[in-house]
């Protein structure tokens, strides 16, 4: 199977849990009468969790690399091998044990970028 990528960054082994998440939270409005009316439906929100681990003999300069792309401010790329292109910000980094001889394990965040519809390649 092809490998996650992230802007620059390309995954030496995919993660172990990849999950995309999808929320709209409903708008409601107070009428005149005190009650709450569903109004719309709201903006659709993309949240993409995972967890991994790097090992071998890079595996704390792989942390790193990915470590550097998270202080970016701007979104990019995440090509998923079965899922596709999502455009979106990293917005979270966690290492998730004390890191061992040549191992890394790692918990990440992303959050769909507002678009219109249209992904940059």
């Amino acid at each position: 199977m092809d490998k996650l990528k992230y802007k620059t960054f390309v995954w030496p082994h995919n993660p172990t849990v990849y999950k995309e998440e999808y929320l709209r939270e409903p708008q409601y409005y107070k009428g005149d009468d005190g009650e709450y009316y569903f109004d719309a439906m709201g903006d659709e929100k993309l949240t993409i969790t995972g967890t991994g681990a790097f090992f071998g003999d890079d595996a704390f300069t792989q942390f790193k690399k990915l470590a550097k792309l998270f202080q970016e401010t701007t979104p990019g790329n995440l090509e998923h091998p079965v899922w596709g292109i999502r455009y979106c910000y990293l917005t979270g980094l966690e290492m998730t044990q004390e890191p061992k001889d040549n191992y890394v394990s790692y918990r990440f965040t992303f959050t769909g970028a507002q678009t219109n519809g249209v992904v940059p390649r």
